[in-house]
C-alpha cells in the first residue's frame, strides 16, 4: 500500500503483509493525520475510537498513576500501533497518553472497522497478537529493571532519551524544561535531581549553561557507553545470584 511508502524497509514490509487482505472499509475510512511537536496524540481516559499507526516521527508514552504525576516510560517510532491493546483487552478508554516528541505523520483507522477486519482475517490477527505479546513482555521487563537502577543512571537514561528524541543537527542539545518538570518526568525529587545533575556535570557527562543542562554529542555517546556497561553488569549480578548454590542446612545421611 502506498501509505506505507515512507516507513523504514522492515516496518514497511511487515505492514504491507499485514494489510494485504484488509477490508474495503478499512481502506476507505483510514486517513493520515499530522501531529506537531509536543502535541498530544492520545489522552489517557478518552474513549478508544481509533487505532493509530506511526508513519514518521517519534512519540513517547506517558503513564498517569494515582498521584497524577506523569511517568514518561518509553519512546516509539515508525510502525508502532496505539489503541489496539486496550481494545483487545476489552477496555473502552485509552490507558496511556501519547505525546509527539517530533513532528509526526500518523495513520488513523476507526477501531470498529479495524477490529471487524481482524476478526475475519486469521493471519492478520495472529501477526498483531504476536506483536502485542512481545511488546507487553518487553515493557514489563524494562519497568522491572528501571525500579532497581540508581538515581544517577536513571537520570542518564532520561538525558539519553531526550537527545535521541531530538537528534540535534548542531550535535548539542540544551534542555529548556525546569528542574520541577524534569523531576516529575523521571520520578524523583528536585533535591535528588539537583544532586545527580551535579555528579554528571563534575564527571563531564553534561555541561551547565545558565542553569540549563547541555548535552553534547560526546557526552551523549559517553552516557550510552556507561549505561550499556552498567546494565550488563547488573544483569550479570542477577545471573550470579540465581546460580549461587543453596546454603540451606541439610541433615547428614545416616
Amino acid at each position: 500500500m502506498e501509505v506505507f511508502g515512507e516507513l523504514p524497509l522492515k516496518e514497511r514490509t511487515y505492514l504491507e503483509i499485514l494489510f494485504q487482505n484488509c477490508t474495503e472499509e478499512v481502506k476507505y475510512y483510514m486517513k493520515i493525520a499530522e501531529v506537531g511537536e509536543d502535541e498530544t496524540l492520545i489522552r489517557a481516559g478518552e474513549k478508544c475510537i481509533s487505532i493509530y499507526i506511526i508513519l514518521s516521527g517519534k512519540v513517547t508514552g506517558i503513564e498517569w498513576p494515582m498521584n497524577e504525576r506523569p511517568y514518561f516510560f518509553k519512546d516509539y517510532g515508525p510502525g508502532n500501533f496505539f489503541g489496539e491493546i486496550e481494545y483487545f483487552a476489552g477496555l473502552t478508554n485509552y490507558r496511556i497518553s501519547v505525546m509527539a516528541t517530533t513532528k509526526c505523520r500518523v495513520l488513523v483507522i476507526p477501531v470498529t472497522y479495524y477490529m471487524d477486519w481482524l476478526r475475519n482475517d486469521v493471519d492478520a490477527l495472529y501477526l498483531r497478537t504476536k506483536a502485542n505479546m512481545r511488546r507487553l513482555i518487553e515493557q514489563t521487563a524494562d519497568a522491572r529493571k528501571y525500579l532497581f537502577i540508581e538515581s544517577r543512571e536513571r537520570l542518564m537514561m532520561h538525558l539519553i532519551r531526550k537527545y535521541e528524541q531530538k537528534m540535534p543537527k548542531t550535535k548539542t542539545l540544551e534542555l529548556k524544561k525546569s528542574r520541577e518538570q524534569l523531576s516529575a518526568e523521571i520520578g524523583f525529587s528536585v533535591k535528588t535531581l539537583n544532586r545527580n545533575i551535579k555528579k554528571l556535570s563534575e564527571a563531564d557527562f553534561i555541561r551547565m549553561q545558565k542553569g540549563k543542562i547541555v548535552i553534547t554529542e560526546d557526552g551523549y555517546i559517553r552516557m550510552k557507553r556507561h549505561i550499556g556497561a552498567y546494565v550488563n553488569d547488573e544483569h550479570q549480578k542477577e545471573e550470579n545470584l540465581c546460580c549461587e548454590p543453596s546454603t540451606e542446612w541439610r541433615k547428614p545421611c545416616m
